[in-house]
């Protein structure tokens, strides 16, 4: 009977300091005070003051900590866990908005960045320590969304920073062409490496592009096959101008037109000479196109739609191509100004580099050696020493071969140049000199006070010669 009055007291005594507590709560919340201790506001977001909340935290670390040494579990570890995760992202966005740093707190964060620079360097050797642990444990490094998003803002602040410093976009250290972001030492890396990709994926079977499967030796699949074709046919002006671009640049430099190495008077390099060639024979003895790898009928060389394109850039108007440059010729001249590349020039058709790079590119020994090297090695091997096409037995084709005969001096004839005069006076025998017009003979009798009676004008062309002489020029 004792002991039920006792609990009966010891719980009415608990109901009452509950109610106290909720009531002392109330009044403080009202008051915009800490409901801990009263005294001081409680801190942004929270509903105790800054001192209250580090004793809290350090007697609530205590007691898990002399919880788990027991063997006790500690409360609701899930709950918990948010709770912190909650926190965490609260003091982050409230040190982020003002400006210092998120991980310490304690200093200004750096320039566009959330840490300082201690706290940014610890963090990278963590980072950099556990990368190196997972790759000698065999582990794929893990790395979240935002890694990827932050590595994506950090890398197009970087080039944003070097574009307008001037730089390239890839190394930072020299300067780009105009027009371009990058170097062109960075750019045939690019193209290089790319080529090594689509060479791996075409050996494996896999779309270059995007590293699908694909059948029946295709270069890309369907879906890639398609936005490319879409591409092409949409504007294909621009890359084929930027393929001219390149390829005058490369000539201009001396270098491959394909791989940008140095050369000496050769558009290509050895090696890309006979990677071409080795592809241009794989790709006739597999019966497809040699441009687009499209399957041709006959043992043609070209498909239908590539066979147009290579018609219709052969029978282009070479006339009106060279009366244009004539004329882009003799206004640079005018101008004074570079042939060539158009910088001013206005004691020269051609400004230095231009002049050294024709100069190189004009010289005769080397175009003769390569020559001989090229005859002697297509002869080696049984091919055209014109077209490079199979010829067993002979230096030439059947098409080459015609058209070297008919090229032939003895083929055409005598040609048919224009006649010059030579004036002799009858009466003497004096010879006063050969003219390549009959003004200039006029003149020459005007001069000389003589009548047409009075010499002889005699012709280095027969009259029947327009007649007999072969229709050519």
């Amino acid at each position: 009977m004792a002991q039920r009055d006792i609990d009966e007291r010891l719980d009415r005594r608990r109901r009452r300091n509950l109610d106290g507590y909720h009531r002392r709560v109330a009044e403080r919340r009202e008051r915009d005070l800490c409901i801990k201790c009263g005294k001081r506001p409680p801190a942004p977001e929270r509903s105790i003051c800054a001192p209250c909340g580090e004793k809290a935290g350090a007697s609530e670390r205590a007691r898990a900590a002399r919880f788990r040494a027991e063997g006790k579990p500690v409360r609701d570890p899930e709950a918990r866990r948010r709770a912190d995760r909650e926190r965490d992202r609260r003091q982050h966005a409230e040190r982020r908005a003002a400006g210092i740093c998120v991980k310490c707190g304690r200093v200004p964060a750096l320039p566009e960045r959330t840490q300082c620079g201690p706290c940014a360097e610890r963090r990278l050797a963590a980072d950099r320590a556990r990368h190196a642990r997972a790759r000698a444990e065999g582990k794929p490094p893990r790395i979240s969304e935002a890694s990827r998003l932050a590595d994506r803002e950090r890398g197009r602040r970087r080039r944003a920073e070097r574009r307008a410093a001037g730089l390239c976009i890839r190394c930072g250290t020299l300067s780009p062409e105009a027009g371009r972001s990058m170097c062109e030492p960075c750019r045939d890396d690019r193209r290089a490496a790319k080529r090594l990709r689509r060479a791996e994926r075409r050996a494996a079977g896999l779309c270059e592009t995007c590293a699908a499967p694909v059948t029946g030796g295709a270069v890309y699949c369907g879906p890639c096959a398609a936005a490319r074709n879409e591409r092409r046919q949409r504007n294909p002006e621009p890359a084929r101008e930027a393929d001219r671009r390149r390829y005058a640049e490369r000539r201009k430099r001396g270098d491959c037109t394909s791989c940008g190495k140095p050369v000496q008077g050769t558009a290509e390099c050895r090696t890309c000479r006979d990677a071409h060639r080795t592809r241009y024979d794989a790709r006739r003895a597999a019966g497809v196109c040699v441009k687009c790898r499209t399957p041709t009928d006959g043992g043609a060389a070209y498909c239908d739609p590539c066979a147009a394109a290579k018609a219709a850039s052969r029978d282009r108007d070479r006339a009106a191509e060279y009366a244009a440059r004539r004329r882009r010729y003799a206004e640079r001249r005018a101008r004074g100004r570079c042939v060539a590349c158009n910088a001013p020039s206005p004691d020269a058709a051609r400004c230095k580099p231009c002049a050294a790079v024709n100069a190189g590119q004009r010289d005769r020994e080397a175009e003769k050696a390569a020559r001989r090297r090229r005859y002697a090695e297509r002869r080696a091997k049984g091919r055209c020493v014109e077209c490079d096409a199979p010829s067993p037995g002979a230096a030439r084709c059947e098409p080459c071969s015609l058209r070297h005969r008919e090229r032939s001096g003895a083929f055409r004839g005598i040609p048919l140049w224009d006649p010059s005069w030579t004036v002799i006076e009858i009466a003497t025998g004096v010879c006063h000199g050969t003219y390549d017009s009959e003004m200039e003979v006029a003149a020459c009798l005007a001069f000389a006070r003589l009548s047409r009676d009075e010499v002889e004008v005699i012709a280095d062309a027969s009259p029947m010669a327009g007649f007999i002489a072969p229709g050519w020029q």
